[in-house]
């Protein structure tokens, strides 16, 4: 069957599966022992660090883990706590549903999607896994869109009090025209989804521009046009990316974590390659928390905004309704969110833990090499801020970082994920650099 492997798991063979198993044609599995798979969970996008996060913190904690991924060999695979993985080739409705079937087949019972394209994927056919017996580890669809539809989440902050920066909700682009030309430049032109499905496939997501001139507006707006959605034009607010982090049971908030960004991804503004856990901004806090109630969030979110630390109020910039890239500091600091998460989705009584480590530094080596290729090529068009020098890149990369720096996917009694890391990473940058030419 195209698509279709064994358990592949690298360089060390997964442990023996049950035996195989058709899924049932009429719509009840048969019974199984609650017992022998009530710990078996299906981590999905194994390919990314969250996913790694995830299999050695439920791994440590007694759970069966397996991964799955459209691409081979992938990350999470490669830690000694995934017992075996599956390869779907494709991010689609088919390779999903060949990964339930595996999935039925190793008696999992519960599966986390970690990116909004798969929880998407996994609430299409939440019932078809529900069907089978296992629990999907994301929100359900309506609820997930108050999270992955900014404008929705922009409009529900905006009604319950949360500051946000004005922001346009065009349905054209004369429309678009005529709020930029309002709003004034430099503004920011952001897509309505990090990934927009649209019941057939996915629609592309280019990422927020920045936009100096009305010359540069008609390109930034209908490229980043999903189908039907426009994207929001929005006032550009001086200030620091700054997230809180939590895990929610039905609108109510289990724990909270926060860091600081000592680098980004991207120097005009991404992910973060060097970050370190700080105490939780109440002021922050309050709001995400005022947000999740009024959304009823269930599960994990990263709530983020702007704050220019110079006393006013911060912004609210999105709300990230899943795992965050930067997952591992989280559980290095002593908030385990993926036990937390998994504990809140079989019932079972979740004691929120205590205070958390402060001053706890973690960084994403191959983040750093990424963000020194980002600088290699300049900011991006439009970007009104200060962007780093080659120098600046070399010294962050090759120098000397913070005392007691961790590193994210490094672990001496996990190693093998490390060196896949890198192999992952220059295949990456080889395909790029070919596609460019």
């Amino acid at each position: 069957m195209s698509g279709l492997t064994g358990a592949e798991r690298p360089s060390v063979q997964p442990r023996a599966p049950d035996a195989p198993r058709a899924a049932p044609d009429n719509g009840r599995p048969p019974p199984r022992s609650q017992q022998a798979f009530a710990h078996r969970v299906l981590v999905l996008d194994g390919y990314s660090n969250p996913a790694l996060s995830c299999v050695r913190s439920l791994g440590r904690a007694g759970y069966t883990v397996f991964v799955a991924s459209h691409r081979r060999g992938p990350l999470a695979a490669w830690s000694r706590y995934c017992s075996g993985s599956y390869w779907h080739r494709e991010e689609t409705l088919r390779g999903f549903a060949l990964a339930r079937t595996w999935a039925y087949q190793q008696g999992v019972r519960i599966v986390l999607p970690l990116t909004e394209l798969a929880c998407q994927l996994c609430n299409a056919e939440r019932a078809e896994w529900e069907a089978l017996g296992i629990i999907v580890g994301c929100a359900p669809d309506d609820l997930a869109l108050r999270a992955f539809d900014k404008a929705q989440t922009l409009q529900l902050a905006e009604s319950c009090g949360v500051e946000i920066p004005f922001t346009s909700y065009p349905a054209s682009l004369e429309e678009c025209r005529r709020a930029a030309q309002a709003m004034g430049y430099p503004l920011i032109v952001k897509p309505r989804f990090t990934a927009a499905w649209n019941g057939v496939g996915l629609l592309p997501d280019r990422g927020l521009c920045y936009v100096a001139s009305a010359a540069q507006l008609d390109d930034a707006v209908l490229s980043r046009r999903q189908g039907g959605y426009w994207p929001l034009i929005q006032q550009l607010v001086p200030g620091r990316g700054k997230g809180v982090f939590t895990v929610c049971d039905h609108g109510e908030p289990v724990a909270w974590f926060a860091h600081e960004r000592l680098r980004d991804i991207r120097p005009s503004g991404s992910g973060s390659s060097l970050r370190r856990s700080v105490p939780v901004d109440p002021r922050l806090q309050a709001r995400a928390e005022r947000l999740l109630r009024a959304m009823q969030w269930h599960g994990p979110a990263m709530v983020e905004f702007r704050d220019d630390g110079a006393g006013s109020h911060p912004w609210l910039m999105e709300v990230n309704g899943r795992f965050w890239g930067s997952l591992e500091l989280a559980v290095a600091a002593g908030v385990d969110f993926p036990r937390l998460w998994v504990g809140i989705l079989t019932g079972r009584p979740v004691q929120p833990p205590g205070p958390y480590r402060e001053g706890v530094v973690v960084r994403w080596l191959w983040g750093d090499v990424k963000r020194f290729l980002y600088i290699l090529a300049g900011p991006p068009r439009g970007y009104p801020g200060r962007y780093p020098s080659v120098a600046r890149g070399l010294q962050e990369l090759f120098g000397r970082q913070p005392p007691d720096t961790r590193l994210e996917v490094w672990d001496r009694r996990d190693k093998w994920p490390a060196f896949a890391e890198w192999v992952e990473g220059v295949r990456d940058v080889l395909i790029q650099a070919f596609k460019k030419r």
